[in-house]
């Protein structure tokens, strides 16, 4: 059962008062919030209520469940060009307290999908939001952001409510070989955190002012300083020698210099110190024009760059209410929601960066049409005729801007690494068969929200020779949903006009990923796809776009699933370096006679590894396959557990491909159960649900543990007869 939480109980409230009102008490007791904190631990979720549980948590008590095991795949290196009239994103998730169901590490029936994010590509960082003193990305976001070459940040929150906050300016004064220093035991234990449960840093937000007694606001910065050492140069690059791309560590704009809660929405003279400690700061969404010209000045004469103040923005400053004080963000009339791009466009502009709030907004505020007016919001079209929302008329209230979409100003990334790339179009949502309804509590709809695969960008329609021929044979691409898997569709379509010959043959192109790799012959790639379009005279192909030209690779006309591959370089003959910048889809093809779209191609995955990944054989094994009766908070449960062993006599890292320190050369197990394929799990330890306890119940059934690679191949499996 869905419980409402106090945003959704208050929401007509929060749409036009939300920046006034701290977080309520829900009026639970201490005993029951324990209660509570340790359920969820079982769903993989992370969080503390108090200082005393984050000085008191230890490594030992942490449950596999909720670590994240998916390493941050690193993004290729933009340069100067590909980074002009462009803003780096920030995306702060706050939706409904957070912590829900559907973010569970193991996935959970759901009834509609919820927001999981589906413009990866755009996004550098992605800060996970909820009311409580010190919050983890739950492993389902760690594993998917990292997957995608996205950073993964915590919150630690100070608000008005927050007893004892002095705790963490509490030190300790020692000698080395620099003098004296301070020793802040919080941020020891924030950066052993980070580093345990595998994500990427903090944002730090305090909105209450500390004891005057206690106050000094270079002790502060000594503490921001000694969190921004700790955490490591794999987590963030101190100030002022870092990347702009490896920021780990952010201040918002709330505290200041003077010990007063005073958002400045810029940098300041009165945040900049915490700004300098820390690397980079996320200021508050009020902000105009000119404050971000002025911000970008000091931060230059401060050796800031630019590009590590990210200004705020609301996406729910859109809605219409009829209060007071109604919440307002850039531009001051009608900013936020389907108008977020006209701010990414003006901050992309001045060369900072953007900060948006909650961007789950589409789903929180449109509910069963959130990923319609995601697209909408994200690249600029209208909403659906028949969408509804509180404000009164949605297309009035939220219309259309094709013009000033986020994705027009936003900063792309190429997919993958320079060296490794993966894909099987998995969403966070997913249909199941009829047979496994009762693993997903009679639903028909299952969040696998770590799971989510690198998508492609869905908005864009095939490239046209010119405008006068740009009706005939129209490439589109969208994602289809399959039980068990999701498979990328290539469409063509045709609004033929007169003049045009069934002779006649045209050439079209459609990109399905931007990429940055190496062309020097030690990469191959393999796609799994079928091509069932019949047109005689037409021929189809995947195109490689090189720095140096383009390579075609044909499809052949059968029935069956077929693999394309091929060593990434610009021809079989052409051994000339270069960079692959961009996989496609080619048809020639005369105009196509049909009402509706056609199938092209359809596309299971695509794998681009080192073609000494493709020769190495991992000698790799699972072991030990057991199942195990656990107990915590008065409730009880089965789990299956297992091992697994890499021969230490055999080279395990392959390099320039993915290796977990937790699950080694697996990115994931999937488990099996009397034939029956139940689930996958990110750790060594899968929760049984009492369905297959049953199943399990008297004499047993085969259990069957398969791990798979990073690049989707089964390295792995062991089946046992196993009963509870």
């Amino acid at each position: 059962m869905n419980v409402l939480g106090w945003k959704d109980i208050l929401r007509p409230i929060r749409d036009g008062y939300r920046h006034l009102f701290p977080s309520p008490d829900t009026g639970l007791t201490p005993e029951e919030r324990r209660r509570q904190r340790g359920l969820d631990r079982l769903k993989g979720f992370t969080y503390f209520d108090t200082f005393e549980q984050l000085e008191n948590w230890t490594e030992e008590e942490s449950d596999p469940l909720q670590r994240a095991n998916t390493p941050l795949l690193q993004r290729p290196q933009l340069n100067e060009k590909d980074k002009k009239g462009s803003a780096s994103l920030l995306l702060c998730h706050d939706y409904s307290g957070n912590y829900h169901e559907y973010e569970n590490s193991q996935g959970a029936g759901v009834d509609e999908e919820s927001y999981s994010c589906e413009y990866l590509q755009f996004i550098d960082t992605f800060i996970y939001f909820s009311h409580k003193l010190a919050c983890v990305p739950p492993p389902s976001w760690t594993n998917t952001l990292h997957r995608n070459g996205v950073r993964a940040l915590g919150t630690f929150l100070v608000e008005p409510q927050t007893n004892d906050i002095e705790r963490l300016l509490h030190h300790e004064r020692y000698n080395d070989s620099e003098g004296e220093r301070l020793n802040f035991p919080t941020a020891r234990r924030l950066s052993d955190i980070a580093k345990h449960y595998g994500f990427d840093g903090w944002l730090i937000n305090i909105e209450k002012p500390f004891p005057k007694e206690e106050w000094n606001n270079h002790t502060l910065s000594a503490f921001l300083e000694q969190l921004n050492e700790n955490l490591g140069l794999e987590r963030k690059i101190i100030w002022p020698y870092f990347l702009e791309s490896q920021s780990q560590f952010l201040m918002y704009d709330a505290i200041t210099v003077a010990n007063k809660v005073d958002y400045q929405n810029a940098l300041t003279p009165l945040n900049i110190s915490f700004s300098q400690a820390c690397g980079s700061i996320l200021t508050n969404y009020c902000w105009k024009e000119e404050y971000a010209w002025n911000s970008k000045l000091l931060a230059q004469q401060n050796h800031i760059l630019p590009g590590n103040v990210y200004f705020g923005v609301d996406v729910w400053a859109q809605n219409k209410v009829k209060l007071n004080h109604p919440r307002v963000t850039y531009p001051e009339k009608g900013g936020g929601g389907t108008n977020t791009g006209i701010a990414v466009t003006k901050l992309a502009e001045v060369d900072l960066s953007v900060g948006i709030f909650a961007p789950a907004w589409s789903f929180e505020h449109f509910p069963g049409r959130g990923r319609a007016v995601e697209r909408a919001m994200w690249d600029g079209g209208g909403l659906p005729d028949d969408v509804t929302c509180t404000c009164g008329k949605a297309s009035q209230c939220h219309p259309p801007n094709r013009g000033y979409s986020i994705t027009r100003s936003a900063r792309g990334y190429p997919a993958g690494s320079e060296s490794f790339f993966y894909s099987d179009f998995k969403r966070g949502f997913a249909r199941h068969r009829n047979r496994l309804d009762q693993i997903y509590g009679g639903k028909k709809l299952h969040s696998q929200l770590g799971s989510q695969s690198v998508l492609p960008h869905m908005s864009r329609p095939s490239v046209w020779n010119d405008d006068v021929e740009n009706g005939i044979n129209i490439l589109s691409k969208r994602l289809e949903d399959l039980p068990e898997r999701t498979q990328l569709v290539v469409e063509v379509e045709s609004v033929m006009s007169s003049g045009h010959t069934l002779e006649q043959m045209y050439e079209r192109w459609i990109p399905l990923f931007k990429l940055d790799m190496l062309a020097d012959e030690s990469l191959q790639l393999k796609i799994r796809s079928r091509y069932p379009l019949r047109i005689p005279g037409a021929s189809a192909s995947y195109y490689l776009k090189f720095t140096t030209g383009r390579r075609l690779l044909p499809l052949r006309e059968v029935d069956r699933i077929q693999t394309t591959q091929a060593a990434v370089i610009p021809g079989p003959d052409n051994w000339q370096t270069g960079r692959l910048r961009e996989i496609g889809v080619h048809l020639q093809a005369p105009p196509l006679i049909a009402e509706e779209p056609v199938r092209a191609v359809e596309i299971m995955d695509v794998c681009i590894i080192p073609r000494s990944a493709v020769e190495h054989k991992y000698v790799c094994s699972i072991n030990d396959i057991r199942i195990e009766n656990r107990r915590a908070e008065n409730t009880e449960h089965w789990r299956l557990c297992w091992t697994y062993r890499v021969e230490e006599w055999w080279d395990d890292k392959v390099p320039g491909t993915p290796y977990s320190e937790i699950t080694g050369p697996f990115s994931h197990f999937l488990i099996s159960v009397d034939g029956l394929s139940v689930g996958r799990a990110y750790a060594l330890e899968y929760i049984l649900c009492q369905s297959l306890v049953n199943v399990l119940a008297g004499e047993g059934v085969e259990v069957t543990v398969t791990g798979v690679g990073f690049d989707g191949r089964r390295l792995a499996d062991r089946t046992m007869h196993l009963h509870v």
